[in-house]
């Protein structure tokens, strides 16, 4: 599969779901100012001395650290999954460089379950499973850019592969989300039928 077609696809998906099918609210703002301009940044690279950075890339990474920001208190906290998220990334990224053979699955593949279910488990809200990624990801890309930097020449941070990834895990997350939340009401409804309110 080519890379970027998971990342539009997603993208487009959700700005479509989004802007038709939600009503009107805070939060469906939040993330139609997300989703579009994402979109139409993805075509652009912001170039430097030793390399580029995909402009929609780094407008990802503004949204999550001014998410950050507005959660100062938890500091430490959204540092350390970041460091996590990073590292797993790159880890995953390093062996598949040296070692592909001992792949059992496509790395693209296995980086979207991997970071999605590490996300999924050290994530204390929901919330955060949506912007955290946006910082861990690009520290982990920068890293491992730099890593390989001496093999390449040149420094591609945020390339349509990593975009994939990131829509990618993002989407997992949002449908893990769905299923835990319907899965509770479920045990709501199953616990008030198996004991039901004494009579007064």
């Amino acid at each position: 599969m080519n890379d970027g077609i998971l990342f539009y696809w997603f993208m487009w998906i959700g700005w479509v779901v989004t802007t038709f099918l939600i009503e009107r609210n805070p939060f469906r703002n939040a993330v139609i100012f997300i989703l579009l301009p994402g979109i139409i940044l993805s075509g652009y690279d912001i170039p430097f001395s030793l390399g580029t950075v995909n402009a929609a890339f780094a407008y990802f990474l503004i949204i999550g650290l001014v998410h950050v920001i507005r959660s100062t208190g938890e500091l430490l906290y959204y540092l350390a999954v970041s460091f996590i998220i990073a590292v797993s990334y790159v880890t995953i990224q390093i062996f598949a460089l040296y070692d592909p053979a001992k792949l059992f699955i496509d790395k693209k593949y296995l980086l979207i379950i991997f970071l999605s279910a590490v996300l999924f488990l050290i994530s204390k809200r929901n919330i955060d499973l949506f912007y955290i990624p946006l910082i861990g990801i690009f520290i982990g890309d920068s890293l491992y850019q730099l890593l390989i930097f001496r093999l390449t020449g040149y420094l591609e941070i945020g390339s349509m592969f990593v975009l994939d990834l990131l829509a990618s895990s993002t989407m997992i997350l949002f449908c893990m989300v769905i299923l835990v939340d319907m899965f509770k009401k479920l045990r709501r409804v199953s616990y008030k039928k198996v004991n039901p309110a004494k009579p007064i």
